[in-house]
């Protein structure tokens, strides 16, 4: 029986199926530069944005952790309540007593600051934004009198906002030396404004530093190199209204002696010249 060949293909629907072939080869490799140009767009923006250390996010938690196991503390996850059960453990008096009165201590011990670049010298002026993407200028907060500056770690960590917790209850305080206290992290804003609207917000400054630039020129935050890896402090300095700074702490425990700060500011309030001559 004689095999049937296969009709012939025409040289129209050959062109057609060369047509065809050809135009799903573009389709693939249109959906091929699409990807690696988003690949690409996500990997500059990686490069080019600052991000913060890994090692230092990694090495703040553990100190967190470490800090609150020398109180017997155990952290429950919830940051607001763990940083006001440190805060309540670590600092040494709780300034519930009158302004005067509390200024008026005969035996109190003012601590002193630590040896720091900045310390006698007019403070270095930044612009940051703050939870609500509003800039804001350390000179013209300046202007209107002393400034509390607070460097912390971020809101991960409940140690480490333990001061602004302790902060934000003396803040009366403050207020009424006429100082105000500004709260500087590497957090993004929209962070911190994640964190405010789950634990409640501070009614003080509080300021986004990305990539800790800002740290860095304050001498709070090391980056990271080849050799070393980023180093991230607390720091706490003190702005007089004429823009130097008077005070200047920092180290791995966040500085929670409001008490000292409130007698530092009282020399240029004329509440320190009526507390002395008070009987």
């Amino acid at each position: 029986m004689p095999v049937e060949k296969p009709p012939l293909e025409s040289p129209d629907s050959s062109a057609a199926r060369q047509r065809h072939i050809q135009y799903r080869r573009r389709v693939f490799l249109t959906i091929g530069l699409s990807i690696a140009g988003f690949y690409a767009i996500i990997l500059g923006y990686h490069f080019l944005t600052p991000q913060p250390s890994k090692a230092a996010s990694s090495s703040v938690l553990e100190q967190c952790r470490e800090l609150c196991l020398q109180y017997g503390l155990i952290p429950t996850g919830h940051v607001a309540n763990d940083a006001k059960a440190y805060l309540n453990s670590a600092r040494t008096e709780k300034l519930s007593a009158p302004l005067r009165e509390i200024l008026s201590d005969p035996h109190f011990v003012v601590a002193e600051s630590r040896e720091h670049a900045l310390l006698k010298r007019p403070a270095l002026d930044f612009q940051l934004s703050n939870h609500k993407g509003e800039t804001v200028s350390l000179a013209e907060l300046n202007r209107e009198g002393p400034v509390v500056l607070v460097f912390y770690m971020g809101y991960d960590c409940s140690h480490c906002v333990a001061q602004l917790f302790g902060l934000n209850e003396d803040l009366a305080h403050f207020r009424e030396l006429g100082a105000r206290i500004v709260a500087i992290s590497a957090d993004p804003p929209e962070e911190t404004a994640a964190k405010f609207a789950e634990y409640g917000a501070f009614d003080f400054i509080v300021l986004s530093d990305p990539g800790n630039q800002v740290a860095q020129a304050y001498g709070v935050y090391r980056p990271e190199t080849n050799e070393i890896p980023a180093d991230l402090k607390h720091g706490t300095f003190l702005i007089s209204p004429t823009g130097k700074v008077i005070f200047a702490t920092y180290g791995y425990k966040p500085f929670l002696d409001n008490k000292s700060l409130l007698y530092m500011l009282s020399e240029f309030s004329p509440l320190k010249a009526a507390v002395k001559t008070t009987p």
